[in-house]
């Protein structure tokens, strides 16, 4: 194991060290992150770890003069034959405003990393890195040791929420607005609900329902129940209701929407809707009050939750008509320690 810190002395990072911290000490350097996402979220971790066998590791970068420049979350686990294995997906994050694109800084904390992997006798490294997918970016990796694997790259959009909601709905095309017109009209209101576990079955139900008509895997019932019992001031697990307005009786519901904020940024996590729903254009009206809703909240960021070549083309013009900004990350990579 000497050998392998030894070798930090020819990467320029030789007096770098990483370390693992607690929750407050992470919590006081996640604020300072300029942007983040829920994978490398503590609250993701801890979900992980009970809903999938998971163990988290929180580390935290520190350079030559022990001043923090970014923080991993790493899910290892022991498995037969193949031994430890480690998977980072979506970091490392900087953090620092000037340095967040900063690729070569990114590279060398994965070279750090690689000499703890080895350290940790974590064998199999498989990472989907916080990195902007670009040819250099991936030359770089490929000199790191990595493969690129076959899953399709995350891509997503981000909608900007300093803009003001009047700018936020200018930004839509005309088949968004016509479908909040729509909905407007048909009587269709969206709320905010508790999260109560009736409630959090009913949402559950119509997932799987929607799941199996529409036939994909969508996200583990597992991982929602378990995400679903976090709250903090920096993050919150949000349900939006679909209510259609019926004269002389009880409203019907007809959708169901969730987000995640994870500290500045809010995520598009999931959503049902039944028949009715996509009738009166619930869906849509689920969708722009989530996003007035994350920007009342404080936050900087909407991310619409998936935009790739993977994304079904009526899924993809639908979130393409918000107009954020789109964006597309280096992809799956792994190596054999």
């Amino acid at each position: 194991m000497a050998n392998d810190r030894n070798k930090m002395c020819n990467t320029g990072i030789s007096n770098w060290q990483i370390r693992e911290v607690c929750l407050s000490e992470w919590d006081s350097y996640w604020l300072d992150c300029p942007g983040h996402n829920l994978l490398q979220s503590w609250k993701y971790g801890s979900a992980k770890e009970q809903s999938g066998g998971w163990t988290p590791k929180r580390l935290v970068i520190f350079n030559e003069n022990n001043i923090p420049i970014a923080l991993v979350q790493v899910l290892t686990k022991s498995l037969p034959i193949l031994g430890g294995i480690a998977r980072i997906n979506r970091g490392p994050l900087l953090l620092s405003h000037e340095l967040d694109d900063n690729l070569q800084l990114k590279i060398d904390i994965l070279k750090l990393f690689m000499i703890e992997a080895r350290f940790r006798r974590w064998w199999v490294v498989q990472i989907a890195p916080e990195i902007r997918d670009s040819e250099r970016a991936r030359l770089s990796l490929k000199d790191l040791g990595f493969r690129q694997q076959l899953d399709p790259a995350w891509a997503s959009s981000l909608m900007d929420l300093s803009l003001s909601s009047d700018d936020l709905y200018g930004k839509l095309n005309r088949r968004w607005k016509r479908a909040l017109l729509k909905a407007s009209k048909l009587g269709v209101i969206v709320r905010s609900s508790e999260l109560t576990d009736a409630r959090l079955d009913n949402v559950l139900k119509s997932y799987s329902t929607l799941q199996k008509r529409n036939k994909f895997i969508g996200i583990d019932n597992k991982l929602i129940k378990e995400l679903s019992k976090w709250k903090s001031p920096n993050w919150s697990f949000n349900l939006f209701v679909a209510e259609l307005v019926c004269e002389g009786e009880r409203n019907e519901e007809v959708g169901y929407r969730v987000t995640v904020r994870s500290g500045h940024t809010v995520l598009d996590f999931m959503v049902s809707t039944n028949e009715k729903g996509r009738q009166v254009e619930a869906n849509s009206a689920l969708y722009w009050h989530s996003i007035v809703q994350a920007k009342e909240s404080g936050c900087s960021w909407f991310d619409v939750g998936g935009l790739s070549e993977a994304t079904p083309k009526g899924i993809a013009d639908f979130k393409k008509g918000l107009n954020g900004t789109p964006y597309q990350l280096v992809g799956e990579w792994r190596k054999w320690l």
